[in-house]
C-alpha cells in the first residue's frame, strides 16, 4: 500500500518551471484526504522555500554545481555527486520500498544522475516527470545554440560529439557529454526507467523515440493555479506580451522585430542575458524586467495576446495557460508544445511557423476571443484535484495496484 512519497529537486524553492511543478507536488500531496508521508529532497536550499509545513523537507545543503566557489568540486558534483547520495541513501533506508513512491523531476543541476544510481540499487519504484530532454540529450533541449536553431542529431553519435552546440563553449559542451555518458551507459538511466510521466503530446513524441521500449508512459498535465471564474474582455486591450526568460532560444528576437515592423505596442516582462541588447535596441517596446506571479496577472489583463516564440522544443510551457484562464489567447511557435493548446479549433490561439513573415501575418490577422466554454473545457485537465487524482492513480499502478 502507497504510504511514503519522495519529491525529488535539486532545489528545495521555485528557481524554475520543474521546480515549481515539483513543489506545487510535494504540497499537494501532502495537503490531500490521503494520509501520505511526504519527503522532499534536494541539494540546494533557500529559506525563501515554498515547501508546505506538513511536507518533510531533507537537504544535502548544497551549491548548484556551476556556482561552487570551488571549481572542481562543482566540476565532479555535477558529473555525480556523491554527498546528496550519500544523503539520500540514509532518508531511503528509513522507508519500505514495497510502500514507497520516488518521484523525481529535476537532478541535472546539482543531485547529478547519482539519486537515480542508489534508488535502483535499492529497489526502489521511480517514477520521472520529464520537464526537459536531459534523459536524451547532453544539453537538455535538442538545441544548437550556437546557429540557434533546433538540433537532430543523434544524442551521443559521433557527430553530437563533436558538434559545438553548447551555449557556453566546446569544453562545456565535452563536460556535458561525460555527464551523460555517467547517466546513460554507468547509472543506466534509460535503461532501468521503468515509468515516466509525460506532461504534453508534443514532448512525448520527441522522447519516446530515446527510451527503454518497456519503460511504462503515464500522461500527467502539469498544474496550474485557478484563480477565479472571471475572464476580461480582452477586446479592448492593444498590448501583445512576451513573458519568460529573455534568452536565444526562447526567440524574444522575433517577437521584437514583428513587434516593431507592424508598429504594434508591445511588453516584454522578464530577464535574461539577451535583455541589455534587446531592450536597447528596441527601445519602441517596454522591458519591464522581471516581476512576481500577481503582477504578471496585470500585465496579461491589459493584453491582447501572448506571444511564445520559442526556437526550441520547450515540453510543457505553463503560461499561456495561466493566461488563457483569464480570457487571454496566445500565438505560439509552432515547435513548442503550447501547441497542444493554443489553437484555433479550440478557440485558444494559434501557431505560426518560424519566420518573421509568418509571425507577422498571424499578429495581423489575430482576432480570436476563447469563450468561457472554451477556457473551462481546456483548463479542465490542468487543475489542481485532477492533477491530485491522476497522480495516486499512477502511483497505484506503479507500485502494482494496491
Amino acid at each position: 500500500m502507497l504510504k511514503n512519497i519522495v519529491v525529488v529537486n535539486d532545489f528545495d524553492y521555485i528557481q524554475g518551471g520543474a521546480s515549481k511543478v515539483a513543489i506545487q507536488t510535494a504540497n499537494v500531496l501532502a495537503e490531500s484526504k490521503y494520509d501520505l508521508n511526504v519527503y522532499f529532497f534536494s541539494a540546494v536550499h533557500d529559506d525563501k522555500s515554498n515547501l508546505n509545513e506538513k511536507v518533510i523537507q531533507v537537504c544535502s545543503n548544497q551549491k548548484e554545481a556551476l556556482k561552487e566557489k570551488n571549481k572542481i568540486k562543482g566540476f565532479f558534483n555535477g558529473l555525480y555527486n556523491f554527498k546528496s547520495k550519500k544523503k539520500f541513501k540514509e532518508l531511503l533506508k528509513t522507508l519500505d520500498n514495497d510502500e514507497t513512491i520516488i518521484h523525481v523531476h529535476g537532478w541535472t543541476k546539482a543531485l547529478s544522475s547519482s539519486v537515480f544510481d542508489i534508488a535502483f540499487k535499492m529497489n526502489f519504484k521511480v517514477v520521472l516527470t520529464m520537464h526537459d530532454y536531459f534523459t536524451a540529450c547532453p544539453n537538455g533541449g535538442y538545441f544548437n545554440y550556437k546557429k540557434n536553431e533546433i538540433c537532430h542529431l543523434k544524442p551521443l553519435s559521433w557527430k553530437c560529439i563533436k558538434c559545438n552546440c553548447d551555449s557556453r563553449n566546446y569544453f562545456f559542451k565535452l563536460y556535458r557529454i561525460l555527464r551523460q555518458f555517467i547517466q546513460n551507459k554507468i547509472v543506466k538511466l534509460n535503461d532501468k526507467l521503468t515509468d515516466v510521466i509525460s506532461i504534453s503530446d508534443f514532448s512525448e513524441k520527441i522522447l519516446k523515440e530515446t527510451l527503454n521500449p518497456k519503460t511504462k508512459i503515464h500522461k500527467v498535465y502539469n498544474p496550474i493555479q485557478r484563480y477565479d471564474d472571471k475572464t476580461i474582455n480582452i477586446l479592448n486591450n492593444k498590448n501583445y506580451l512576451y513573458v519568460g526568460r529573455i534568452t536565444k532560444e526562447k526567440g524574444v528576437d522575433l517577437f521584437c522585430e514583428a513587434i516593431t515592423q507592424l508598429d504594434l505596442p508591445g511588453i516584454v516582462v522578464g530577464d535574461g542575458p539577451q535583455f541589455d541588447n534587446l531592450s536597447s535596441k528596441y527601445s519602441n517596446i517596454n522591458f519591464v524586467g522581471w516581476k512576481n506571479s500577481e503582477d504578471v496577472r496585470e500585465f496579461m489583463k491589459k493584453s491582447r495576446c501572448l506571444v511564445m516564440p520559442s526556437r526550441w522544443y520547450e515540453c510543457a510551457p505553463l503560461t499561456n495557460l495561466e493566461a488563457l484562464e483569464i480570457g487571454i489567447p496566445s500565438l505560439v511557435s509552432d515547435c513548442c508544445a503550447a501547441s497542444d493548446v493554443s489553437r484555433i479549433d479550440l478557440n485558444t490561439g494559434n501557431t505560426f511557423e518560424l519566420s518573421i513573415e509568418d509571425l507577422k501575418n498571424k499578429l495581423i490577422d489575430f482576432n480570436i476571443v476563447p469563450s468561457k466554454k472554451d477556457i473551462d473545457r481546456v483548463l479542465k485537465k490542468y487543475d489542481y484535484n485532477g492533477y491530485l487524482k491522476r497522480l495516486i492513480e499512477e502511483y497505484d499502478n506503479i507500485l502494482g495496484g494496491n
